[in-house]
């Protein structure tokens, strides 16, 4: 897999940021990421998301609509740790990267359209909780991490959004937004005198819109009771879901984002699909779907979470975490080898195929840039590990881990 050049560069105020070349591709990606989201301490939860969506209100009303005026998409998403904004467009390279600036540093919080904002992500969380699996995902959360940020939904609660002002989200927008918290990426197939510009006007708004700051937050490492819930449901969904609490990644492996490739690669093996488990739970009526499993770092914790449907999940969960836990004997070893090896040249697939994912790609590098990571440098460590180093990674990753669940109960069901 050849990597594409990219061009760093790393302004007085620290803030940093990448041109990713790509040649032939009709289309340009620009990004801001920052290094705030949902998850990390703010005085309301939910403010992270609130604030991506309030940048969006100008006096002149949403900047949305000068995007589109020439011809160029733009949108936000708020994750764990992270807030990213981008627009992708074919044509006018710098109205674009000056547009994007303006979103992301010029903020517009009044008591009206704070108070407007409310209702509508009030209604997106109530569309949500709708939701079957919301209740499962949220009870896991909550379980792993208590009442903490990490706990609860990106959106926040319904309290905690109304209880949002424009002066909270001043505080929270300064106190987060500033210059070396923040990253810029462009990608795309940029001549050289479209790079020097890029540059030059980068460093031009980055001057304009963003001071620097020396706010250093203690990270707190929050810890919810790991109890294991049943939760009353309408109809006969059967959905259940699974929470895994590990230690911290960076004591097994300095790269947090290998240690979740390892840890995805390692549920596959014992739990897709393909493996002798999943058809002997077949067998045994416990299970007919696949699993959804997903491994997760953020700076207040890391962990992993299975959802599911079963017609006994009380039995399945057990099944699946004594699946985890267990020693694995000398045919199980040699397919875990055998998937390993599968895993390893599927991963180069992906990651071949997402060079040529425009968005993907940029939002990949923003993110690994903010964690100090190297996407390339990643997979060369994987292509090249052995079976054992594996085995022994995902073994100290597992170590200790701690086991919640929640699943749904028909009310009235036995």
């Amino acid at each position: 897999m050849i990597s594409p050049k990219i061009i760093k560069h790393e302004y007085d105020s620290d803030f940093k940021s990448e041109i990713v070349l790509k040649p032939h591709f009709n289309q340009k990606f620009f990004g801001i990421i920052v290094d705030f989201g949902s998850s990390d301490k703010q005085k309301l939860a939910g403010s992270a998301h609130f604030l991506e969506h309030k940048l969006f209100a100008k006096k002149e009303g949403d900047i949305s609509q000068r995007f589109e005026d020439i011809g160029a998409d733009v949108n936000a998403f708020t994750s764990f740790n992270e807030t990213m904004f981008y627009c992708i467009g074919v044509k006018n390279t710098k109205k674009l990267v000056e547009l994007l600036f303006e979103l992301v540093g010029d903020s517009h919080f009044t008591k009206e359209n704070v108070q407007k904002e409310k209702p509508i992500i009030q209604q997106e969380l109530a569309m949500y909780q709708n939701e079957p699996n919301w209740s499962v995902g949220n009870a896991i959360m909550k379980s792993m991490f208590g009442d903490s940020n990490l706990g609860i939904d990106v959106a926040g609660t319904k309290e905690s959004i109304s209880a949002i002002t424009a002066k909270t989200l001043t505080e929270t927008y300064e106190k987060n937004y500033f210059a070396s918290n923040m990253r810029f990426i462009a990608c795309g197939d940029f001549s050289d005198n479209q790079v020097k510009t890029i540059k030059q006007t980068v460093n031009k708004l980055q001057k304009k819109y963003f001071k620097d700051s020396q706010n250093i937050e203690t990270v707190s490492h929050p810890l919810g009771n790991m109890k294991s819930y049943v939760l009353e449901g309408n109809g006969n969904s059967n959905i259940f879901g699974i929470g895994i609490r590990l230690k911290n990644f960076k004591k097994v492996l300095a790269s947090k984002d290998l240690a979740q490739t390892l840890l995805e690669i390692m549920l596959e093996s014992r739990l897709s699909v393909m493996t002798p488990w999943f058809e002997e739970m077949r067998n045994k009526n416990l299970i007919s779907t696949p699993l959804q499993m997903s491994v997760n770092y953020t700076r207040q914790g890391d962990f992993i979470t299975i959802f599911g449907i079963s017609e006994d999940a009380q039995k399945l969960i057990l099944e699946i975490q004594k699946q985890l836990q267990k020693e694995l004997d000398e045919n199980e070893l040699r397919f875990a080898s055998q998937i390993f090896e599968l895993q390893k040249k599927e991963w180069q697939a992906q990651s071949a195929r997402s060079l040529d994912n425009l968005s993907y790609l940029a939002i990949e590098l923003a993110e690994e840039s903010l964690d100090n990571e190297d996407f390339f440098k990643n997979g060369r460590i994987l292509q090249t590990m052995s079976f054992d180093n594996y085995a022994k990674n995902c073994h100290e990753l597992m170590k200790d881990a701690e086991f919640c669940s929640a699943y749904l109960k028909a009310v009235g069901e036995q």
